[in-house]
């Protein structure tokens, strides 16, 4: 894990060599990488690897070397200007988005932002994505911003924001052992009929989304939702308001799961049923 006086030394030293001593063993570099700036896409780090704009004791590796504690992990600055990482948004949002993006924030910490994500708005920038969340609160502060997790893009809900690499990299370490709760609420068609209840069901990739796979493969991955049930409601047909956790973190998992449990979240077209049509009208929802 990179220490503060580490984060602080890649600052001032931008134009030299920027090394980390590695405290995480038996990590595999692609992952080490992606920990410590999360904003990077994984593709983006392995081309980083080839290229050898990030190396291990000088020398180029694969994704897949695993990290041991005599190892010196050397990443380019260039690489990270490239990513944005180090230099400031230089573009300004015009006043329409400037008083949209104040609105999102929930709460502001010395720290980090929590903020209200819109749903229809990626989280980060894509080939195909002109707009999206960290590029409008990079510009909205005038620095660089560090996405702590992701939503997806038609998901709306609470965003935490981090305004520095080393709080970042320590929110994300309190996600991972479970110190920050997470909680979903979906609607969904049908009449949920128990109270609370737990989906263990096994998921495994596809090309087109996330599949429930019986019976287990070794292709297949454990998972696990919890939900407990709010409300249940006939107007303007049967649906159920539910509260989610998530104790594991799948692809697509609670769209996964509740499709495969027969409550499909209303508006999914790809996991859900396609009528859509009434309900969006009735309260104003955007599609998945």
């Amino acid at each position: 894990m990179i220490k503060l006086r580490c984060s602080c030394i890649l600052y001032k030293c931008m134009n030299q060599e920027s090394y980390f001593s590695v405290t995480r063993l038996d990590q595999r570099i692609d992952k080490w990488v992606h920990y410590e700036w999360p904003q990077i896409s994984y593709s983006a780090i392995q081309k980083a690897l080839r290229t050898g704009d990030i190396r291990v004791n000088r020398k180029k590796v694969s994704s897949s070397y695993r990290l041991s504690q005599i190892d010196e992990v050397y990443v380019y600055p260039g690489w990270l200007k490239k990513m944005s990482i180090l230099e400031p948004s230089k573009e300004k949002l015009c006043a329409y988005w400037q008083e949209k993006v104040s609105r999102w924030i929930i709460y502001t910490h010395e720290d980090f932002w929590i903020i209200r994500k819109p749903a229809g708005i990626p989280c980060q920038k894509g080939t195909s994505q002109t707009l999206s969340v960290d590029d409008l609160m990079s510009k909205w502060a005038g620095c660089p911003v560090y996405l702590v997790h992701r939503l997806d893009k038609f998901v709306s809900g609470a965003l935490i924001i981090a305004k520095t690499p080393c709080s970042a990299s320590a929110l994300g370490k309190l996600m991972k052992e479970r110190k920050i709760q997470k909680r979903y609420w979906a609607l969904v068609h049908g009449r949920v009929q128990k109270d609370q209840g737990h989906i263990r069901f096994p998921l495994v990739n596809h090309p087109f989304g996330t599949r429930v796979c019986l019976p287990e493969t070794p292709k297949s991955l454990v998972c696990h939702t919890e939900y407990f049930r709010r409300g249940v409601y006939r107007v303007p047909f049967d649906y159920s308001w539910l509260e989610l956790s998530l104790h594991t973190g799948r692809k697509h998992q609670l769209r996964a799961h509740l499709s495969h449990l027969g409550h499909p979240i209303i508006g999914d077209n790809v996991y859900g049923k396609s009528f859509f049509g009434l309900f969006s009208k009735f309260f104003k929802i955007t599609q998945f």
